[in-house]
């Protein structure tokens, strides 16, 4: 089971990577081939785009998982445990709404709604992509991040740390 859990944790690390890298990778291909070569690529800044917001989406997943999100504790750590246990639940449990609203409504306005993307067949203007496939990271980030909500409401119920991250006794800052 654990090799398991680390073969889909370097996946995550592995997919968001290379969304962003890739992304960026084009970015740059896309600037040297306008201004040294004087020959720009159509399809560049869209499919850059497409990459870049991929791997922001699935790295906000490994980022809840690692405990590496934002967050302002200043008042939190003056807190009894009791009371910041009650506070993670909390948390958790509004994280874990909201993770279902992007499932929900993500595959409501892709597929289900009368002028859903799927169901108008809407392309981008540039290169002709169907923006139902772009717009699948939302439900897909969604799963992702209701199945880490779940796993850090089980941890919190456990009185263990919310991320291994923290249990490693990795000091955040």
């Amino acid at each position: 089971m654990q090799k398991l859990k680390h073969v889909i944790e370097a996946l995550e690390d592995w997919i968001a990577g290379l969304f962003i890298v890739g992304g960026l990778f084009l970015i740059l291909i896309g600037v040297v081939m306008r201004y040294v070569f004087n020959s720009p690529l159509s399809f560049v800044e869209e499919y850059a785009g497409y990459m870049v917001v991929w791997g922001t989406m699935i790295g906000a997943v490994v980022a809840l998982r690692d405990n590496h999100h934002i967050r302002i504790d200043m008042f939190y750590r003056l807190l009894p445990e009791r009371v910041k246990k009650a506070v993670d639940i909390f948390a958790n449990i509004v994280g874990l709404i909201f993770a279902l609203f992007l499932v929900v409504y993500g595959i409501k306005g892709i597929f289900l709604d009368e002028f859903s993307a799927y169901r108008m067949g809407i392309v981008s203007i540039g290169e002709g992509v169907e923006l139902w496939k772009v717009y699948m990271v939302m439900p897909l980030m969604g799963v992702l991040m209701v199945l880490r909500f779940i796993i850090r409401l089980v941890r919190v119920a456990k009185g263990l740390p919310e991320s291994d991250y923290e249990h490693k006794g990795v000091e955040q800052v």
